[in-house]
């Protein structure tokens, strides 16, 4: 298999170092080469085989010198002798070998008299067969390593580079320390450990010297060993995108997954083996994961409490929206239901394939599938299902109740509304006057049945608010509830500066925001997210802190240069938002829950508004995409404060019990903790420690993997590497242009800025806006003041990110979609907004001069950071 892959690349014209393949009953003939050393292969016929491999188990002979090559051959061949066993396994069929495996021993004597007569067959087969060996020309390589092109444990969107010093066998035989290159196309590309500096400075290791020695006597090096050592411990960038390439090509070529032995000469990659990669279990079922707006709920690491309500939470919605649709043959749908989400490094996904499987059950779902696809700012537009087309009537049965469902989302989801109010007030009281924890406990159960009970029609408003959006097709701000957080934060904050943190009316004032707005915080979804509900020191930093910002822009009004075209009054900030929120100056509601807004709102903006816009607003689009779209809004903030409930049920329970570690269990096991008495501390601090480890690596916004597997909490040096050359996807720039020493320097213009790069996204925040970027990756890590009159650069943002927006002037995402709720959100501010940007958070930086479009989707680079 060795001599025939190789053939097949040489034939191709990959860079393969010449080779010649002998029999046992052939000699030697070194006249292929005129080198003075060679390698002796293994060339085992089924050694590299689909069903078994036995990779390793037989000799290689590497330096051999070319009087030598005859001896190393007889070597090489009597390591086949000792390996009938393998010959055996590999010949026997794989019937008897998979049975005798599974010890399945009714089959076996079934089956006895037909595999005797099969293993009669096989060894004549045996005996017939020629095994042969490779004499290959030797390299004598600065580095050598291993590069698979899909990670053998099932990360089928990951590529493996493993690289050592010197000769590879060393790299496979474990003997050298070695770097790893984590590659995911499209995503990132990251670097684990650390070579040591120990080129050729190894005594024991005899072979690498005497190769190297070898190499340098050969090509006449004249450098130092000290100078011959540096720059070789790493792969360049050119390095790596040639070695990925070549890995790419090779699969193609194969059209499989690849096990590839390299090694690099002179500067020059060439290729010493390629094999199938026979680990992977092909029978387990594909998964595709993506973090799709997701992100923006379950922002960073999340806890186990957190992920596992997280499943039964969309299991049981879903499960509910089935028995809608599908009636009696909602069992058939049951398994693809409890895979609606997934973890992978600790982050919350959807998984994609069971959303499409869903979606392909709708009528016109080639239509619907894309608008959601945009809606939800899917980038990666390939399409999977893991079932079959569902029937034509059960289609027409679902078209039937779509078209129904459609006409009474929006009365429904009213309902709701008013099934929510009235629930949440009652558990509110339960749970504040509860103390027992199993009885908490089995409350937490009960809400998360009851309150989640009528929610799937929320799945089918979101549907609605998806099309009528798209078919209506203008980024408009819509007067939604997303807005009253932000204005009661506001009003707040004018309460705080007209009397004071101590005063009677900024405590009463507080309390009725927490009362409403409590849980609307970043990561308001996780379970284990401090809130200003929990602790309401942050919502006090949060008023100082822009008391502060506010106090210092009105010192230094009019010193910063901004450029802006949008629609702003003249009125303060404070006194703005305190008229919106509660109509006028001054005056303030007790119970913000019950605050509507919506209809001074519409008169603001319908006085606002040309006749054209006017009509447009008439529309029956207009008025469908506005009330969906105002009822996805409010049932999202009925979920928060629902999580909110559940979160200090959790709180008291680990106040009574294990204290934060709680949020370490899943439900199943802080059940089991609680009823049973069961001690999960060596889990917990295993979890501990994985999740630290997962805080380190790269978030990738899309995964594909083989059944269920996850990337290995690495705890070496992790280095976050730049391959600019070879993306392979991303964005469209502009004028920048890389040398071709893969610099990627910009070229400057005579007044000393830099050549505008562009960056294509997706529109959706109205106007145009020159400014300085503010990058944000924890949002824990800033203030607020610095917020202030910035564009902010994310890789994606939750409800928690209102006060930072309100305070910035700009928006750019590398993750979201029209529906976003950050998009949502910019529009009611009036502040231009440009998601989904492929990799702009490799590109830009803090301290970034850049202009975004939020009509055109555009941002434009126009003056770099000097680093």
């Amino acid at each position: 298999m060795k001599a025939k892959n190789l053939g097949i690349l040489a034939a191709e014209g990959f860079p393969v170092p010449k080779f010649i393949v002998l029999s046992e009953r052939e000699e030697p003939d070194l006249s292929f080469s005129e080198k003075d050393f060679f390698a002796v292969r293994s060339n085992f016929s089924a050694e590299d085989g689909g069903e078994h491999s036995f990779a390793g188990q037989f000799l290689t002979r590497l330096n051999v010198k070319r009087e030598k090559v005859e001896e190393a051959v007889q070597e090489v061949f009597a390591s086949y002798a000792g390996s009938l066993d393998y010959k055996e396994k590999a010949n026997r069929g794989k019937e008897e070998y998979c049975s005798q495996k599974q010890g399945k021993e009714e089959l076996q004597e079934k089956a006895e008299q037909k595999k005797a007569e099969q293993k009669k067959a096989e060894q004549r087969k045996v005996e017939s067969s020629v095994e042969t060996v490779i004499i290959q020309e030797m390299l004598f390589p600065e580095k050598s390593g291993v590069l698979f092109t899909k990670n053998p444990k099932g990360l089928l969107s990951e590529m493996v580079a493993v690289l050592g010093q010197g000769l590879g066998d060393k790299v496979v035989e474990d003997q050298e320390n070695v770097l790893t290159y984590h590659y995911f196309p499209g995503e990132c590309l990251y670097q684990e450990g650390k070579l040591r500096d120990n080129y050729m400075g190894d005594e024991k290791d005899a072979d690498l010297e005497k190769a190297s020695r070898i190499r340098l006597e050969n090509e006449n090096f004249a450098d130092s060993k000290k100078d011959h050592r540096a720059g070789t411990l790493v792969l360049t960038e050119k390095e790596l995108k040639t070695l990925f390439t070549l890995g790419e090509r090779i699969e193609q070529l194969f059209q499989k997954p690849m096990d590839i032995e390299f090694a690099i000469e002179g500067g020059k990659i060439y290729i010493l083996q390629a094999r199938e990669i026979t680990t992977l279990d092909t029978h387990l079922p594909i998964r595709i994961l993506d973090n799709s707006n997701i992100s923006e709920s379950f922002p960073g690491i999340c806890l186990p409490l957190s992920v596992s309500f997280a499943k039964e939470m969309y299991c049981g919605i879903f499960t509910s929206l089935g028995r809608r649709f599908l009636g009696k043959k909602v069992s058939s749908y049951k398994e693809l239901f409890q895979r609606m989400v997934g973890e992978f490094s600790g982050r919350m996904y959807y998984e994609i394939s069971s959303w499409y499987d869903i979606l392909r059950l709708l009528p016109f779902s080639k239509k619907i599938i894309p608008v959601w696809q945009g809606m939800l700012g899917v980038s990666n537009e390939e399409i999977s299902f893991s079932k079959k087309k569902p029937s034509f009537f059960l289609k027409c049965r679902i078209a039937f109740l779509f078209c129904y469902y459609f006409l009474v989302s929006q009365r429904k989801m009213k309902a709701l509304d008013c099934f929510f109010k009235e629930r949440y007030a009652s558990y509110t009281k339960q749970v504040e006057d509860e103390e027992d924890v199993k009885a908490l406990f089995s409350l937490f159960l009960k809400m998360k049945e009851d309150l989640l009970r009528e929610w799937d029609i929320t799945l089918m408003n979101d549907m609605v608010s998806f099309i009528s959006t798209h078919l209506y097709g203008k980024k408009t701000a819509f007067s939604l509830e997303t807005m009253k957080p932000v204005r009661a934060l506001s009003a707040l904050k004018a309460v705080a500066g007209k009397h004071g943190l101590d005063s009677g009316e900024y405590r009463r004032e507080k309390k009725s925001y927490i009362s409403a707005y409590g849980d609307r915080i970043e990561g308001e979804l996780k379970l284990e997210t401090r809130t200003y509900r929990t602790n309401e020191e942050l919502l006090d930093r949060w008023i100082l802190d822009a008391l502060e910002t506010e106090k210092a822009g009105q010192d230094s009004r009019g010193d910063f240069p901004k450029e802006k075209y949008s629609l702003r009054k003249d009125c303060s900030e404070a006194e703005h938002s305190m008229q919106k929120a509660y109509g006028k100056k001054d005056s303030f509601e007790k119970d913000s829950i019950e605050t509507d807004c919506s209809e001074k709102d519409c008169e603001e903006t319908s006085r606002m508004e040309k006749p054209s816009e006017a009509k447009l607003r008439k529309s029956f689009l207009y008025r469908l995409a506005e009330s969906s779209c105002n009822n996805r809004e409010i049932s999202r903030l009925h979920r928060t404060r629902c999580f909110g409930l559940m979160r200090s049920i959790v709180d008291k329970i680990g106040e009574k019990t294990i204290g934060f570690d709680v949020y370490y269990l899943s439900l199943e096991e802080l059940e089991e903790m609680l009823f049973s008495g069961k001690d999960f501390s060596l889990k917990i601090a295993r979890d501990k420690e994985l999740r630290k480890a997962y805080e380190r690596l790269p978030v990738l916004s899309r995964v594909k993997l083989l059944g269920k597997v996850d990337r290995d909490p690495l705890e070496g040096e992790i280095r976050v590497l730049s391959y600019e050359s070879f993306k392979g996807k991303g964005n469209k720039e502009g004028k920048s242009r890389d040398t071709e020493e893969g610099k990627g320097e910009t070229e400057r213009k005579e007044d000393g800025e830099s050549t505008p790069r562009v960056f294509l996204g997706r529109g959706v925040s109205k106007g145009i806006f020159r400014g300085e970027v503010l990058k944000i990756k924890r949002l824990q890590e800033i203030r607020v003041a610095e917020a202030k009159g910035k564009i902010l650069l994310s890789y994606s943002t939750d409800p928690g990110w209102f006060p930072y927006l309100n305070m910035a002037e700009g928006l750019i995402t590398e993750r979201g979609s029209l529906l976003s709720h950050s998009a949502i959100l910019a529009r009611e501010l009036e502040k231009p907004a440009v998601v989904n940007i492929p990799n702009i958070m490799e590109e830009l930086h803090s301290g970034d001069i850049v202009e975004i479009d939020g009509d055109l989707g555009i941002c434009s680079v126009i003056q770099q950071r000097e680093k």
